[in-house]
């Protein structure tokens, strides 16, 4: 049985207003920087000797971490092909086996830090991984077999998750009916 190969990819991205914010304040604080070496450059120095290594060193870290959640965690690819779930985020990045996924379900919309408090209500779900993009709130609940035989819950947000939990039912269904027709073909073989 030949299947065309189908691909579903979605863009995880945060809304407008945390790129703004994290831009203004990446801004605010390069303008300082830059306007405190200007005026150290052209009249008396603001702020001298050791004094002056500290404050450029703090102004240049909180540049460097703003620039990395920027570049980390305000957006995310999901990517659905050939059995795989391909999941990457900045420099993070998670293939998992379609196979290996035991049951999707659309999770309840909650940011990252009440979903991490939920967590520890006795009824609740235990979420081993949680990949979140700042602002967004919905995603699918994934538990995925590990290795070991143990399953894992996964939390992996999506701006659209009913299609996500959909197309990711979808692939596992072909996969099964692939799996049921190898074993047809080798059972009529026998």
């Amino acid at each position: 049985m030949i299947q065309k190969d189908k691909t579903y990819f979605q863009q995880v991205r945060a809304s407008s207003r945390v790129f703004g914010f994290l831009g203004l304040m990446l801004g605010i604080t390069g303008g300082v920087l830059t306007g405190v070496a200007v005026k150290g450059l052209v009249d008396d120095p603001l702020v001298s000797g050791g004094g002056a290594l500290v404050f450029y060193s703090a102004f240049a870290l909180s540049s460097l971490l703003t620039l990395y959640v920027m570049l980390n965690y305000l957006s995310m690819s999901l990517r659905i092909a050939r059995g795989k779930l391909d999941i990457r985020m900045g420099i993070k990045s998670a293939i998992i086996e379609i196979d290996d996924i035991c049951d999707a379900r659309v999770a309840l919309p909650a940011n990252r830090m009440a979903r991490a408090a939920i967590q520890t209500r006795p009824d609740r779900r235990n979420i081993a991984k949680m990949w979140s993009v700042l602002g967004v709130k919905t995603g699918v609940e994934l538990d995925i077999k590990t290795d070991a035989g143990d399953v894992e819950t996964w939390f992996i947000a999506s701006i659209d998750p009913e299609t996500l939990k959909q197309n990711l039912e979808a692939e596992m269904s072909v996969i099964d009916g692939n799996e049921i027709d190898q074993q047809d073909t080798v059972n009529s073989n026998q």
